[in-house]
């Protein structure tokens, strides 16, 4: 049974790969076969990014998702992948996220060396709300009568209210 999770990205110590400024860095997570799932936004002039944005994944825990997360410095305005710098990626699966929780730390890799760190913090979402279940025909309970019977719905047509709020079963 697929359930969502949320996954909230930070990262520390990133390269610096900008000239005149710090690297503006967006974290980009992708399947095993090369797939985008998600995105950060990108934030301006940044070694130690929290982003905002979080990502929502599909997660089965009878199924293997590999996962390749990937950090890029972006040098345009449209946030483009293609023509951003590389800064460093990380290779995980889902469930290693959803198992660590909140405590979700590695190196990122960039051309065989550690170059900063990235934080995962995964949340489960809540399932959707079961519909409740349908209440049998007999009615629902109610009050007590004069001898603490029960009195269900059906029968408060059948009874009398009296002034102290009790019900007492009458004869038709």
């Amino acid at each position: 049974m697929k359930q969502k999770v949320q996954l909230t990205l930070s990262c520390t110590g990133l390269r610096d790969a900008d000239f005149f400024s710090k690297s503006d860095p967006l974290v980009t997570i992708f399947d095993e076969f090369n797939n985008e799932l998600g995105r950060t936004e990108c934030i301006d002039n940044e070694l130690n990014p929290v982003f905002k944005e979080k990502i929502t994944l599909d997660y089965d825990p009878y199924e293997e998702q590999k996962l390749i997360i990937k950090v890029w410095d972006i040098d345009d305005y449209e946030n483009d992948i293609t023509k951003a710098d590389f800064l460093g990626e990380i290779a995980c699966t889902l469930e290693e996220l959803v198992d660590s929780g909140a405590k979700f730390s590695k190196a990122l890799r960039y051309e065989g060396t550690d170059y900063g760190k990235i934080f995962i913090k995964t949340e489960k979402l809540n399932p959707p709300p079961q519909k409740a279940a349908k209440k049998g025909k007999k009615g629902k309970k109610g009050k007590k009568g004069e001898k603490g019977e029960e009195i269900t719905a059906s029968q408060k047509k059948n009874s009398k209210e009296i002034k102290n709020d009790t019900w007492i079963k009458s004869e038709v």
